[in-house]
């Protein structure tokens, strides 16, 4: 059983105390009472301990429950774990609230509660794991459905913001533009620093389906997306690292909304007709990211053509090409670069 199978629901706490000693008087002070001292914390469970508290405890699941949250465990919950615990009587809630107080459950705990730009939320664990649910699936309509739910029941959640951009993630996905679009600003009028609902709407507002607009128009929303995409970069230095990331993955991850950012940027320039400050940003888009994507190289192929650079284009036409092997986008840069080729140099 793996655990982001399990695990659906978490609660948390946390307390502290101190002692004051006055100062010996001048005379011997008459006998006063031995004052005990606060407890020391006890340390954290290990897997040992609460198993033999599960089989002393079966009758008295609350005062388990609450033994494991005031105390914590000092091991991870693994398949492996879970079937030991499993075997001594721990049912499903169990093991939820054992995973929210190990080290890896509290780490992830921490980094759901706490927003892009680096701000702590104040929400329930139960709308952190939500959440989590919703990042995890991978079907855009599931996706969608759970964003609703999620919606509807917790409706003033502190974590809407985030909600609402995987929304915009799944609408993009399907190639809904404009739904997406909407998500983005819901998401951006609850956290306007969503680093990755700004990143979504620039590359949203740069596509041609949004620009068949009156020229009024597609000014606003060239500037929207420039603004946004700016925003970003600027953004991204609070950017936290997740709880299980590593300090490759997390560079990795900064590259990338980096990456998209400056495309943006790019695309806004195309549509500028500054075709050299396209090209730049392109170029710095690619650079951003160990894995280009097959429209980086395209684009860049098309800024390229449009200043007459028809040698560049071709190369990166091909690096594009070798990108979407196998795939519809493949037979697009082939045609792109036969085109080129027929043209006098």
């Amino acid at each position: 059983m793996q655990e982001d199978t399990l695990f659906r629901k978490l609660r948390i706490a946390i307390g502290l105390s101190a002692i004051f000693v006055s100062p010996l008087p001048a005379h011997p002070p008459n006998p006063q009472p031995a004052q005990s001292l606060p407890a020391a914390p006890q340390p954290p469970l290990t897997l040992d301990e609460v198993i033999r508290l599960i089989k002393r405890n079966k009758k008295d699941v609350e005062r388990l429950a609450r033994i494991v949250t005031e105390r914590g465990v000092d091991f991870d919950l693994d398949e492996k774990t879970a079937k030991k615990l499993q075997k001594a009587g721990a049912d499903d809630q169990l093991l939820e609230d054992i995973w929210k107080v190990t080290p890896t459950g509290k780490a992830q705990m921490q980094a759901l509660l706490t927003s892009p730009s680096g701000v702590e939320l104040q929400a329930s664990p139960s709308e952190a794991l939500a959440l989590q649910t919703v990042e995890n699936e991978e079907d855009a309509d599931r996706q969608l459905q759970m964003v609703a739910d999620f919606d509807k029941k917790f409706p003033t959640s502190p974590l809407l913001s985030y909600v609402y951009t995987q929304a915009a993630k799944a609408c993009q996905q399907k190639g809904d533009l404009g739904k997406a679009a909407e998500y983005a600003e819901k998401s951006l009028k609850l956290d306007p620093d969503n680093t990755f609902s700004l990143v979504i709407m620039a590359l949203v507002l740069t596509q041609p389906k949004m620009l068949q607009r009156s020229p009024d128009a597609v000014r606003k929303r060239l500037s929207e997306a420039e603004a946004d995409a700016s925003r970003v970069l600027t953004l991204l230095e609070k950017l936290k690292k997740g709880a299980n990331e590593t300090d490759e993955q997390f560079q990795q991850r900064k590259g990338s909304v980096a990456a998209d950012a400056h495309f943006a940027l790019g695309s806004v320039q195309m549509q500028h007709e500054d075709f050299a400050k396209a090209v730049s940003e392109y170029q710095t888009a690619i650079a951003s990211t160990a894995k280009p994507t097959f429209q980086y190289y395209y684009r860049l192929g098309e800024a390229y053509a449009s200043q007459g650079q028809i040698t560049q284009a071709i190369e990166v036409l091909h690096k594009a090409s070798d990108l979407a092997r196998g795939t519809p986008m493949e037979k697009y840069a082939d045609d792109f670069i036969a085109e080129l080729q027929r043209k006098p140099r």
